[in-house]
């Protein structure tokens, strides 16, 4: 399976290399503690999981900074396990749960949100947390931007008040009910310690002190422990004593302990053959839930001929035999509904398109190109104007699920008279630029995630978070198809100012619409969550009959609520 190593994370937005590498290699969570060189099978399984962080060698250092990602020379943990937020937003179903604040509200014309700053919390040190501490990270925040990695100073915040010790207004420069989802992607960090800080943004922290559920225990270059706090706010809580995340060259390397029972916890790129050294040899205790939560699309550059022609857009569509994708290239990925949704999100599709699903169909989509004034040259290729309908379509080279993806699709189009030729790029840095500056035909890649479908159509379909002449929207663009639309951004704008949820829903409605007509780029089929698990040394993962939570153990700071969800196995 592909790697995938650049994210589109919404800040503003910003297009990062190294955090989606950090969410696409192969990661896993947690093993039996004991010191580092005892033999995984001979440590205490019942209080200790076992993390693999990522088979990218050996860690570089201690560094638990909670604004610097995993792949860029940040520790697994330190978001969520160490350091937390004011409230979390499940990213799966959508509630919301007080962390920091005890209490939290959002104003009726969504302008402002109100926190009740949770009392009786200590940080691991022992030293008392308050709102103070609150109010040091966003001021923070405000003075190192790229400690913003939400982007609250930049779309969210105009200000905020302390109307008593233990309460903090947050108002908004607009109307704004996305606020939760970007206050609870924000880690919340001890002022008598980072106020000494001289660029918290770059800072190594190699002695992190958090009111997590965790805290270091130890760390070397091949593994490091985390250990239950005791001081934690959250009575009985973890019950799970000791995370260890562990160093591993590479995917062999990760599959060979999955098939020996040492590892917990794991977010390795699945291949069904796999299954033999996993599931099948131990039923009873080796699980996997691979479960659907972000939309793979082919994009297109909407400012080059032929894209600008809606009936080129559809042919290339309906020549798609996404049945044929998912059994050659992604045998875990479910052909995308037209809207682009995700099936955790179904109660937002609108009742027209709940059950629709895209036809391949090359008949038609011969019969959509003449109707756009194409005809078919000597070679078989159609053409117009001179112009053939031949293009590129991007992938980064070595990213096999998507350059098999793509030679499905190119024999799709030919057999309609298009030529897409796969071109597997040198390096994901330079893919990645492409897209961000418009220098490309077409590509294949994903968008982003969010507790709701407003934050992927969002990125995706946005006006101001496109590229415009070679330059990238301001912190990096997501609307990589130059998709500008005022009809689009004006729904875009109705969801954002209500919280009414009826009202959000009817907005969403109409972009789908937008979708599904005007196919502003091609839904392709779903990327799914890795995610493998053992029940011997922990009970009460997420699964198919309790999905409460994607699984992937490198998703933070969701992965802390799952770790807090678990009991040690009997």
């Amino acid at each position: 399976m592909a790697l995938r190593p650049f994210s589109r994370v919404k800040g503003k937005v910003q297009l990062t290399l190294l955090s989606l590498l950090a969410l696409l290699v192969v990661l896993s969570a947690c093993q039996s503690g004991g010191s580092q060189g005892q033999n995984p099978q001979q440590q205490n399984k019942q209080t200790t999981l076992n993390i693999l962080a990522s088979p990218a060698g050996n860690f570089s250092s201690a560094n638990f900074n909670p604004y610097i990602s995993p792949n860029a020379g940040g520790m697994y943990g330190a978001q969520g396990m160490i350091y937390e937020t004011l409230i979390y937003v499940n990213r799966y179903n959508g509630e919301i749960k007080p962390i920091l604040a005890s209490d939290y509200k959002l104003s009726d014309d969504v302008k402002s949100i109100t926190f009740t700053i949770r009392q009786g919390v200590k940080w691991s040190d022992g030293q008392p947390f308050s709102a103070d501490d609150v109010k040091f990270t966003l001021d923070m925040l405000k003075k190192y931007p790229a400690t913003d990695t939400s982007g609250l100073w930049t779309t969210l915040i105009q200000d905020y008040a302390q109307p008593d010790a233990n309460t903090i207004k947050v108002n908004f420069k607009n109307a704004d009910a996305t606020a939760t989802w970007l206050f609870s992607q924000t880690y919340i960090v001890p002022k008598h310690i980072w106020e000494a800080k001289s660029n918290p943004a770059t800072d190594k922290n190699e002695k992190p002190v958090g009111t997590g559920p965790y805290t270091l225990k130890e760390f070397s270059p091949s593994a490091y422990t985390l250990v239950k706090n005791p001081n934690y706010w959250e009575s009985g809580k973890p019950e799970i004593a000791q995370l260890r995340y562990i160093a591993t060259n590479d995917n062999t390397a990760a599959m060979l302990r999955l098939s020996r029972g040492e590892i917990d916890w794991a977010g390795v790129g699945w291949d069904p053959k796999f299954d033999a050294n996993f599931v099948n040899k131990d039923p009873k205790n080796y699980h996997h839930w691979f479960e659907s939560n972000n939309t793979v699309m082919l994009y297109l550059n909407l400012t080059k001929f032929p894209f600008d022609i809606p009936e080129v857009r559809q042919a290339i569509s309906t020549a798609i035999n996404r049945e044929e994708i998912k059994q050659k290239a992604a045998p875990y990925g479910v052909p995308a509904n037209p809207t682009g949704l995700l099936p955790a999100h179904k109660d937002w599709i609108a009742p027209e398109y709940q059950n629709a699903s895209f036809t391949h169909d090359t008949a038609k989509a011969t019969q959509l190109l003449e109707k756009a004034g194409f005809t078919k040259g000597s070679d078989g290729i159609y053409q117009k104007d001179g112009k053939r309908l031949s293009f590129n379509m991007n992938v980064p080279n070595g990213w096999a699920d998507w350059q098999s993806a793509l030679a499905v699709i190119s024999d799709n189009l030919k057999a309609a008279g298009i030529e897409a030729k796969p071109n597997a790029m040198a390096s994901p840095e330079i893919y990645s630029n492409a897209l961000n500056t418009g220098n490309y035909d077409t590509a294949i890649s994903w968008t982003n995630k969010g507790p709701s479908p407003f934050f992927f159509l969002n990125d995706w379909l946005l006006s101001s978070n496109t590229w415009d002449q070679g330059k990238a929207a301001n912190g990096g663009a997501t609307n990589w198809q130059h998709w500008k639309d005022s009809e689009t951004d004006n729904l875009l704008h109705q969801y954002r100012t209500t919280s009414d949820k009826e009202a959000q829903k009817k907005a969403l409605y109409g972009i789908q619409k937008i979708v599904v007509e005007k196919l502003p780029s091609i839904p392709l089929y779903y990327n799914v969550s890795w995610f493998e698990y053992s029940t011997k040394n922990a009970t009460g993962w997420p699964d198919k009959d309790n999905p409460y939570a994607y699984g992937s153990p490198f998703d933070a700071p969701d992965c802390t609520q799952i770790v807090l969800r678990l009991k040690p196995a009997a």
